[in-house]
Order: structure tokens, then C-alpha cells, then sequence
């Protein structure tokens, strides 16, 4: 039985083969580094227009500024070394009109009264739509009470016979009947007394 084992003297070398785009060229870098210099270059000069712009936008406001104040120049303020570190209160613009302060007094006075006249017209219509909704509640109660009358008048007809008969009748149970009955029959009773003595 052999049981020698032979190795190889040296062992085979790895051999990776790469290919020609996984490398980058000099071409591409120089490529890449002209764009990015082609982009900075384009940031720069945008920067320097915006940055000149708002230098010249300075100067207006400067200048509105300036033509301002000559046309409305500030009062004279003494300056006070009393309380330093002070900072100065901002002035509202036309402040001194005496004008615009009339023409303020006069828009707040007319705004109150407008608020007032508004408070009166909302509480005049709650009042009026009350009183509306009693009317409506005293017309409904007395609609059913003359329909009550009307009805026992017509059953009251109809069991004497004639309204004369049954004037003429002592009703029974008269005594029992309410004041208020009492009180609504009367017009009618008035009524049939003088129109049948006319008849």
C-alpha cells in the first residue's frame, strides 16, 4: 500500500482579471473636476448678482429713507443722561397730526355707537319676538275657548230646541258653572237680549 503523499512544489497564483471600467480613467476624473468647477464657478457668480442686487435695493431703501424724513422731520428731542441704558421708544408714523388723531377719535366714537345701536336693534327684536310668541299663545288660548262656547251652544241648541227656549229655561246646573264660563257667555247673553228684542 502507498501512502506517501505528493504536494505540488508551489501553489497556483490567483489571478483576478479586472476589467478596463472598474478602473476610473484619468479622463473621467478630469471630467468630474471641470463640472465641479464649472458648478462652483456658476454658484459664485449667481452669489455675486444676488449680493449686488441687494446692495442696490440698500441704496433705494436708503434714499426712501432719507427723502422721508426730510419731508416729515422728527421734533427735536432733548436727550436725557438721567437714566442711561435706555432704549429709545419706537414712534408711530404721523403721530403728531393733530388731523389723524381727530379723524381716530372720531372712528372710534362711530364704531361705539354703531356696537351700541347693534346692542338696542338685537335686544328690540328678542322683545318683539316675545311679545309676538305671547300674541300667538293668548290667540290660540282664546280660539279654543270660543270654540268650547261655540260648541256648547250648539248642544245647547240642540237639546232646548230654539236659543229663545233656552233662555227662557232654567238651565240645570247652572250654579256649578265656572266664573270664567260665566264670564265668556256674557257678550253672547248680551247680545241675543238686545238682537231679540229687535226681532
Amino acid at each position: 500500500m502507498n501512502t506517501t503523499i505528493t504536494f505540488p512544489a508551489r501553489p497556483p497564483a490567483l489571478k483576478l482579471t479586472r476589467s478596463a471600467s472598474a478602473q476610473p480613467s484619468e479622463e473621467k476624473w478630469a471630467a468630474t473636476l471641470a463640472e465641479e468647477r464649472r458648478r462652483l464657478q456658476e454658484d459664485h457668480d449667481a452669489l455675486r448678482v444676488r449680493e449686488e442686487n441687494l446692495r442696490d435695493y440698500e441704496a433705494r431703501l436708503r434714499a426712501l429713507q432719507d427723502q422721508i424724513e426730510e419731508n416729515h422731520p422728527a421734533p427735536a428731542v432733548a436727550v436725557r443722561t438721567a437714566t442711561p441704558f435706555v432704549r429709545p421708544s419706537s414712534r408711530a408714523p404721523f403721530e403728531s397730526d393733530p388731523a389723524l388723531q381727530t379723524a381716530w377719535e372720531k372712528l372710534h366714537r362711530a364704531r361705539e355707537l354703531f356696537e351700541s345701536e347693534q346692542t338696542h336693534m338685537r335686544d328690540e327684536r328678542i322683545m318683539i319676538s316675545e311679545k309676538e310668541n305671547d300674541m300667538k299663545r293668548r290667540e290660540r288660548i282664546v280660539a279654543e275657548r270660543e270654540a268650547r262656547v261655540t260648541e256648547r251652544e250648539r248642544l245647547l241648541v240642540e237639546a232646548t230646541g230654539t236659543p229663545e227656549t233656552a233662555e227662557a229655561q232654567p238651565i240645570a246646573g247652572e250654579h256649578t258653572m265656572s266664573a270664567v264660563t260665566r264670564l265668556t257667555r256674557a257678550p253672547f247673553n248680551i247680545a241675543r237680549s238686545v238682537f231679540g228684542g229687535k226681532k
